[in-house]
């Protein structure tokens, strides 16, 4: 057995054999119960590779779930022989973000809307609040700001189909087939500039920006990167506290 990543969630490799478990751990304690997000995860993969999309598969030596084991939501997925520590480069990763993007128009199942920035967002600030590491007035300006760059996302980038939710380059995998992706859990229904969005302001480039920017503009790109910044500045004071506090 090896542990892949302990993080917000834990992946296990259950070596030799060719599954891996995703255990909702930070997560779950975040959201109180990590079920649906696995649940959606399940369904939008086992499509996406129904229909030969390049995604990790679920596991085809057990159930994939996701399961209640001795209290922890988990998930199983088949292991992908990749090149250990190495992500795409930019304008490589955007490509596969695109064909992916067309794979998932065809998803027939409902996804509730931008749930990173939504749902998932409000559980992590009022956990941050209920933990002492949020103050009240902090939060406030959180869901303020968030609120007024999802309505303009929304306003500037109206076409709605499923999402990958998370969609940067280190989760996706480097294979001698090409890019796969991976880390489907916060997957959601949402404009393409919501997945562009996060892979710009995490380490696409200004190649990719540039590409982003002449299908969408500058001013809706920049806005739905700072939303995106509004996520990824609650989570990063959950984590800090984390470490500090050991939960």
């Amino acid at each position: 057995m090896t542990v892949l990543k302990d993080g917000s969630n834990l992946l296990v490799h259950l070596a030799p054999a060719p599954v891996v478990l995703r255990v909702a751990t930070f997560t779950a304690l975040i959201r109180g119960d990590g079920l649906p997000w696995l649940e959606r995860e399940v369904a939008l993969v086992s499509y996406l590779a129904g229909v030969g999309a390049s995604v990790m598969p679920p596991s085809d030596l057990v159930p994939p779930g996701p399961h209640v084991v001795g209290g922890w939501a988990m998930s199983a997925w088949q292991f992908v022989d990749h090149e250990r520590g190495v992500v795409p480069d930019p304008l490589t990763a955007l490509r596969a973000l695109d064909e992916l993007h067309e794979a998932m128009r065809g998803f027939p199942g409902e996804m509730p809307l931008l749930v990173p920035a939504v749902d998932d967002l409000d559980r992590a600030i009022q956990f941050g609040v209920e933990r002492g590491v949020i103050g009240a007035d902090a939060a406030d300006e959180l869901r303020g700001r968030r609120d007024r760059l999802l309505e303009d996302l929304l306003s500037s980038a109206p076409e709605i189909q499923a999402q990958h939710g998370d969609a940067f380059r280190r989760n996706s995998l480097v294979t001698k087939a090409g890019v796969v992706w991976i880390d489907f859990e916060d997957c959601c229904s949402g404009p393409l500039l919501w997945d562009l969005a996060t892979m710009v302001r995490q380490g696409g480039g200004e190649q990719v920006a540039a590409v982003v920017r002449a299908r969408f503009g500058d001013v809706p790109m920049r806005n739905a990167i700072a939303l995106r910044q509004v996520q990824a500045e609650v989570w990063t004071i959950l984590h800090d506290a984390r470490q500090m506090n050991g939960w």
